[in-house]
C-alpha cells in the first residue's frame, strides 16, 4: 500500500503525495537514527536562484537541524499517525512550511530571498521593498532579544514579501472565536531583524511596529470589493510555525483599494518561537466552508512517471491546478508527483467551484502513457472535457460541497486520510478525479 504526504500549493489549494527512504550520500552529521524512529526526510534548501542555502534551520515534529554547506539535510523522526510539520527558516529568507502525512526524500525546498537593509535600531526607520511595495515603520528602540535585551549596533532588517505560492503552511488557520477555517491571501509579509551577534530579534513588549502591505500583483492587485464592503470577513493573521496554523491577530488592520495597513504589538511573555522572530503575517479573507478533492492514480506505469534510463529523483508527473479567487483573478500552481503517491488530496478549495486540473508526463515518456490516459470525475467533468493531447490531459470539474472542516481531511477516526481511506470511502471530499491509463 502507497502512502500519501503533502505538497503545499496555494490560496486554497494543497496537495498530497508521499514517500519514504534514505536519500544516498546523506551527510552523516546530519543523520538522526534510533531503532524505534520510523520517517525519514531529506532534502536540499535552495534560494531563488536555484543556489544552495547553508546553515538554513529545519524542524520536524520538534527535532532541530541545520543544512550542510550543499544546504542538504536528512532526518529520521518517530512514526506519527496525526503526520508531520516541516518548518525550513533562515533569517533574510521566507520561510517554507509544510504538512506531510509520511516520510519523503529528495525534495526541494526553495525560500524566497528577502529585501535587506541595514539600519541604526536606536533611531526612527522607514524600510521600503520597492518591489514588493512593502513598506515598515520601525521605531526608536523598539527590538530586542527574545529575552528583552534591547538591540544596539547594527541591525539586518528583511522583508521577505509572499504570494499565494509561497505562503508558509497550507492556509489553514484559527480565528478569534476558536474556529478552523481557511483563508485566501490578499498580501503577506515575512519580517525578521538579526543583531551583529546573530541574535533573531523580536518586538520588545508594548513596542509597536507599522506596515504598509500591498495586494501583489499575482492575486489581482487591488483589494476585492467585499473586503472594502466588508461582505466577506477579512482580518489579519500571523503564522505560528510549530503547528502550521494562521492566528488571527489583533493588529488595527485598515484596508483600502491597494492592500493594507496594520500595526504589531510586542507583548509580554509571548509564546511564540524566537527563532519566529518579528513573523509571518497575512491580510486573508476568510473562508468557513471550504471543500477537497481526491485525486487518484490507477495503473500509472513506472516508465510514466521516470523515463528510461530513469533519474533520481524522478521527475514525475507535472499537474497543473487552476480555480478562481474571490476577486475574480484566476490562480494558477503546478508542481510534480512521484510514482510513490497512489493520491493526492487537494484541500481548503473553494467550495461548488470549478477547478480545472491538467496532467503532463515528463519529456521522453513512452508515448503509450498519454495515448493511454483517461481521466474520470465525480462529479462528472465539465461540458467539454476531458481532453487529451500527445503529452498528457486535463479536465475541469467542480469542487463539490464543503467538507466539515477546512485543513487536511480526516478520516471518521479524526486521523489524516490514507490510501485505505481513500479506497474505502472513508473520507470527507466531495470530489473524486482518477487518473487512469489502459492496457
Amino acid at each position: 500500500m502507497r502512502r500519501s504526504a503533502l505538497l503545499l500549493l496555494p490560496a486554497l489549494l494543497g496537495l498530497g503525495c508521499g514517500e519514504s527512504g534514505r536519500v544516498p550520500d546523506a551527510p552523516e552529521e546530519l543523520q538522526v537514527e534510533s531503532s524505534a524512529l520510523s520517517a525519514v526526510f531529506s532534502g536540499t534548501v535552495l534560494d531563488s536562484n536555484r543556489r544552495p542555502v547553508p546553515n538554513a534551520r529545519v524542524t520536524v515534529n520538534g527535532i532541530v537541524l541545520f543544512t550542510n554547506s550543499a544546504g542538504a539535510y536528512s532526518v529520521s523522526v518517530e512514526g506519527a499517525t496525526a503526520g508531520y510539520r516541516i518548518d525550513i527558516r533562515k533569517d533574510g529568507y521566507g520561510p517554507v512550511n509544510q504538512f506531510k502525512i509520511s516520510g519523503e526524500l529528495n525534495q526541494v525546498h526553495v525560500l524566497g530571498r528577502a529585501y535587506i537593509r541595514q539600519i541604526n535600531p536606536a533611531v526612527s526607520n522607514q524600510i521600503v521593498d520597492t518591489v514588493s511595495g512593502i513598506r515598515v515603520e520601525v521605531l526608536p528602540n523598539s527590538l530586542g532579544t527574545a529575552t528583552g535585551t534591547p538591540a544596539k549596533g547594527t541591525v539586518v532588517f528583511s522583508i521577505a514579501p509572499h504570494d499565494p505560492a509561497t505562503m508558509p503552511g497550507d492556509f489553514t488557520a484559527r480565528n478569534s472565536l476558536g474556529q478552523t477555517v481557511a483563508l485566501e491571501s490578499v498580501g503577506a509579509v515575512t519580517l525578521s531583524a538579526v543583531d551583529s551577534l546573530g541574535n533573531t530579534l523580536t518586538l520588545l513588549p508594548g513596542a509597536t511596529m507599522n506596515v504598509s502591505l500591498p495586494v501583489p500583483a499575482s492575486v489581482g492587485g487591488t483589494m476585492p470589493a467585499c473586503v472594502l464592503n466588508a461582505t466577506c470577513r477579512t482580518a489579519m493573521w500571523r503564522f505560528t510555525p510549530s503547528t502550521g496554523l494562521w492566528n488571527e491577530q489583533s493588529a488595527n488592520a485598515q484596508f483600502n483599494t491597494q492592500g493594507t495597513s496594520f500595526r504589531i504589538t510586542g507583548i509580554r511573555n509571548s509564546t511564540i518561537d524566537p527563532a519566529d522572530g518579528l513573523g509571518t503575517w497575512n491580510a486573508d479573507i476568510e473562508h468557513t466552508s471550504p471543500s477537497c478533492s481526491i485525486i487518484e492514480f490507477v495503473n500509472i506505469p513506472l516508465d510514466c512517471y521516470n523515463p528510461p534510463p530513469g533519474t533520481t529523483p524522478e521527475p514525475g508527473i507535472e499537474l497543473a491546478f487552476q480555480q478562481q479567487l474571490t476577486s475574480g483573478a484566476p490562480w494558477s500552481k503546478s508542481a510534480g508527483v512521484r510514482s510513490s503517491a497512489s493520491f493526492i488530496v487537494l484541500y481548503n478549495l473553494r467550495g461548488n467551484t470549478p477547478l480545472d486540473l491538467s496532467a503532463e508526463f515528463p519529456a521522453g515518456a513512452p508515448a503509450y502513457c498519454a495515448g493511454n490516459l483517461s481521466i474520470t470525475s465525480t462529479p462528472a467533468p465539465s461540458a467539454g472535457f476531458p481532453v487529451y493531447w500527445a503529452t498528457g490531459g486535463a479536465t475541469r470539474y467542480n469542487t463539490g460541497a464543503p467538507a466539515p472542516t477546512a485543513g487536511y481531511p480526516k478520516d471518521s477516526s479524526g486521523n489524516p486520510i490514507d490510501f485505505a481511506d481513500v479506497a474505502t470511502g472513508n473520507h470527507p471530499c466531495s470530489s473524486h478525479i482518477y487518473l487512469q491509463t489502459h492496457p
